[in-house]
């Protein structure tokens, strides 16, 4: 059995559809982990990193386009991002939720089942209803437009490809459609078969 990567778009269930993945195949998951690792590792506070890695504004992205190539905090935290996540699949087989860790262990030559989460946006709608603790339409949109543009900019400015390009993955998966329980056994399954 290889590592397992998920990405997903925000409120389509990649941490309780990963959580489950390493439940039934033994493995360990890393999900925030990455985060406290790369805090540990760097003295920096978890939230500034969690904010960096997940939340780039379109004004951070400007900025960043702007300021010289030697001040790039994205492109440092990226480096630390991975060293933790190649450390952590030295370990052994596991899940990896998110952090561009498709790209990162493709390029280190480490072989990976990479899997991609997207959901129709009533799917999407209810779940992050419940992630943010709201139900006001507004504020539902607002967060799921938010983080899926700083998951595809921190990606698309740290590997150089295209969050989502379905050619970044093996397996892509509607969880929506197909429910979080079918998307578990397609994944333990294809995990189990390479």
């Amino acid at each position: 059995m290889k590592i397992i990567t998920i990405s997903r778009e925000y409120g389509a269930g990649g941490s309780p559809i990963g959580k489950e993945v390493a439940k039934r195949l033994g493995v360990e998951i890393y999900d925030k982990d990455i985060i406290r690792g790369i805090a540990k590792v760097s003295g920096r506070d978890y939230e500034d990193i969690e904010r960096i890695s997940e939340d780039l504004s379109k004004k951070e992205n400007i900025l960043r386009a702007v300021t010289p190539a030697s001040y790039n905090p994205t492109r440092s935290l990226f480096e630390l991002q991975k060293n933790v996540i190649l450390d952590l699949a030295a370990k052994g087989p596991c899940v990896i939720i998110g952090r561009c860790a498709n790209i990162i262990l493709r390029e280190a030559g480490i072989e990976s089942l990479d899997i991609f989460l997207h959901a129709d946006d009533a799917h999407r709608y209810l779940r992050v209803s419940e992630l943010i603790g709201s139900d006001k339409i507004k504020d539902i949109i607002k967060e799921i437009k938010k983080k899926d543009y700083g998951r595809r900019n921190f990606y698309t400015s740290c590997t150089g490809h295209s969050w989502a390009d379905c050619r970044d993955y093996h397996v892509m998966l509607d969880s929506g459609l197909l429910g979080y329980d079918t998307c578990v056994e397609m994944i333990v399954a294809a995990a189990k078969t390479i």
